[in-house]
């Protein structure tokens, strides 16, 4: 997404946050694979992300409002916001300065949904790969450690923005995807684990962590403020779970009950074990891994940041030379509806005919500006009227030639 900070057009993508690595590159080599670092020597890299030389209390400002994704720890002993509640309900701001002052990391969840510029980053990133993206800021106090050495069952892009960082990478100790529980608690104890690599994060840099790989960090001499990009890839499971829900719909082998005592009649294992196959046969129908893949689409569909409602103004005098572009970044939708199609982004829906569906599909896949004109499949007055309404819906953005 393209941001006006500052004087100067500013791209929040996944590309600019490799660089000058390509995405590409990092696809195919580096991701689910191995960790890595990206050294830029550059400390003012992410300034149009965090401005601010106040950052620290700018940010735990911004969670007054919504204390419960706030808390503090410091390597095994965790608070959570109850522990800085006054009497009025605000947060006790005293208090979290003192804990911090005594070597406490504050940890603010789901950043996204308060900063502007992060929340263009991470829904640049959600459009980019399919994956549900969360950003969670991490401010550590000097020569402090906010957690013991642990993995996480996501894949994390760490963004230095203030100070500098050591981390610890455990080489040969990753947690294989079978064992990773969610609701497990991820420490790793200390003895288990063989010598690690030491990598200098400088303000700038960016640090890549597959899911299982087993690290911990620490500040050096001064505080420090970074960023985690966590990207939540779905699982074969998930999807697997999706499809069959999906054909749920359609197949009532799938909606068939199991039997009365089925815990603990040993006669009905061989009924039981009949109605599974019968269970997994179904996805065998070709609407399966649609319905599966929709299932995962509608997930980033209602994870879309809402555009803003176009004015009406702009959807005025319009031919087909109008230039337009699809608001960015968006994750978007087209199914097909009894009587038409539905176009489907952010907790919105444009609603048309059966003949509009290949005009839906353009502007759902479009990422370059177009002309009214190229709607496909469209008489000149549907183009008009179907570019006027997702104008006004804030799905289209009008553009001015040049």
């Amino acid at each position: 997404m393209q941001q006006r900070l500052s004087g100067v057009d500013f791209e929040f993508s996944l590309a600019w946050l490799l660089r000058p690595i390509s995405v590409e590159t990092f696809l195919t080599e580096i991701w689910a694979k191995t960790h890595h670092h990206v050294a830029r020597d550059c400390a003012g890299y992410f300034e149009n992300l965090l401005p601010g030389p106040s950052l620290t209390e700018d940010l735990v400002a911004a969670f007054c409002q919504e204390s419960s994704a706030l808390r503090l720890m410091r390597e095994t002993d965790k608070k959570g916001a109850d522990s800085y509640r006054l009497d009025d309900g605000s947060l006790d701001l005293v208090g979290i300065r003192d804990d911090f002052a005594d070597g406490y990391t504050i940890v603010l969840d789901g950043v996204e949904r308060y900063i502007r510029a992060i929340a263009a980053l991470s829904q640049s990133i959600e459009v980019e790969l399919n994956f549900p993206v969360q950003v969670n800021a991490y401010i550590t106090p000097p020569r402090s450690q906010g957690l013991v050495p642990h993995y996480d069952d996501h894949d994390v892009l760490i963004l230095q923005i203030q100070g500098s960082k050591t981390w610890h990478i455990y080489e040969g100790a990753d947690i294989p995807p079978r064992e990773i529980q969610r609701e497990k608690d991820k420490a790793v104890a200390i003895e288990d684990l063989p010598s690690p690599i030491d990598l200098q994060l400088e303000a700038g840099d960016v640090l890549y962590l597959p899911r299982g790989k087993v690290h911990v960090a620490e500040t050096n001499s001064e505080p420090s403020i970074h960023l985690t990009v966590g990207v939540h890839a779905p699982t074969a499971l998930m999807l697997a779970v999706g499809a069959l829900y999906a054909q749920s719909f359609h197949d009532d082998r799938l909606n068939a009950q199991l039997p009365p005592r089925h815990l603990d009649d040993g006669d009905q294992r061989a009924a039981l074990d009949a109605l599974m196959r019968d269970t997994v046969k179904t996805v065998e129908d070709p609407r399966a891994l649609a319905g599966g893949l929709d299932t995962l689409a509608d997930v980033l569909v209602r994870r879309g940041r809402c555009p803003p409602v176009g004015p009406i103004l702009n959807a005025v005098g319009i031919d087909g030379q109008t230039l337009v572009r699809k608001y960015q970044p968006l994750y978007s939708s087209v199914k097909a509806e009894p009587g038409g199609v539905t176009l489907q982004f952010a907790s919105l829906s444009v609603d048309a005919g059966p003949d509009h569906k290949a005009a839906m599909e353009f502007v759902s896949r479009s990422t370059e500006p177009f002309r009214v004109g190229d709607l496909p499949e469209l008489s000149e007055r549907q183009q008009i009227e179907l570019t006027r309404s997702l104008i006004v819906s804030g799905f289209l953005v009008r553009l001015e030639d040049g």
